[in-house]
C-alpha cells in the first residue's frame, strides 16, 4: 500500500492460497544468484547440473514437485539428465523480454532477455509445465532457445484426486517424461523407440480425447 499511495507507484499485489502441503525446495547456493532469479523470475533448482544436462524441465507452483519427480524418472528410467528450474512468473520473464525487445528496436543495442540469457549453452530441448492454462508458460516461447514444449490445464474444471487431475490433464510428473523424451527424439537426440516404450510404461494413450475435449 506505501508503494501505491506514497510513491506514486501503479502496483497489484495478490496472494495465491492453496490446500496443498508440499515441501519447498531449499534456495540453491549461491544465494545470491538464487535470489536475483527468484525475482526476476526463473531460477535453477541444481546449478551444478547444468553442464550435463540434455533437456530443460520449468516448473511453475504446485506442479513443480511434479517437474522434479519427472527429472528423477527421466534419469532412473531412460538414462536423461534434467536440468530443473523453478519458474515464479512467467509475467515477469515476459515483461523483461518484451523491454529488451523494445529497447533494441528503438536502439543500437543487441541485448538479450533474461531467458535467453539463463538458457544460454544449453543445445536441449525446453518444457514447461504448470496447473495454469498453456497461455501462461507461451508468454515466453519467443525468447525461448530450441524447441519449446508447454503442457497446461486446459480444458473445463472437475472434481477428482490431485492424482487424476494432472493425469487428466497431462501435468503429472509422466506426462512431462513422455514430453521430454518426444522433444529430444524430435531433435534427432532419441529414438522414437523410447518415446512409444515409456508411452506405454506410463499409459500415456493417445486413445482418449484431449482434456479441452473431454
Amino acid at each position: 500500500m506505501r508503494e501505491m499511495g506514497e510513491q506514486q507507484r501503479d502496483v497489484f499485489y495478490y496472494v495465491t492460497v492453496g490446500n496443498e502441503n508440499y515441501a519447498q525446495p531449499s534456495m540453491p547456493q549461491p544465494a545470491e544468484a538464487a535470489r536475483d532469479g527468484i525475482l526476476k523470475g526463473m531460477y535453477s533448482l541444481m546449478p551444478h547440473r547444468r553442464d550435463a544436462s540434455q533437456v530443460n524441465l520449468l516448473g511453475a507452483g504446485a506442479i513443480l514437485p511434479e517437474v522434479i519427480a519427472a527429472a528423477r524418472l527421466l534419469e532412473d528410467d531412460w538414462g536423461v539428465v534434467a536440468q530443473v528450474w523453478s519458474v515464479t512468473s512467467f509475467t515477469e520473464l515476459q515483461r523483461d523480454a518484451i523491454a529488451v525487445e523494445r529497447s533494441n528496436r528503438l536502439n543500437d543495442e543487441h541485448a538479450r532477455s533474461y531467458v535467453e540469457t539463463v538458457l544460454d549453452g544449453s543445445d536441449g530441448p525446453v518444457i514447461a509445465a504448470t496447473d495454469y492454462v498453456r497461455a501462461v508458460p507461451e508468454l515466453i516461447r519467443a525468447c525461448v532457445p530450441g524447441r519449446y514444449v508447454t503442457l497446461g490445464t486446459d480444458g473445463f474444471g472437475r472434481s477428482d484426486t490431485r492424482q487424476a487431475l494432472r493425469a487428466f490433464f497431462e501435468v503429472d510428473r509422466y506426462s512431462v517424461v513422455v514430453a521430454a523424451l518426444r522433444a529430444l527424439a524430435d531433435d534427432g537426440k532419441l529414438s522414437p523407440d523410447v518415446v512409444r516404450a515409456a508411452r506405454e510404461r506410463y499409459g500415456k494413450s493417445a486413445g482418449k480425447a484431449a482434456a479441452w475435449q473431454a
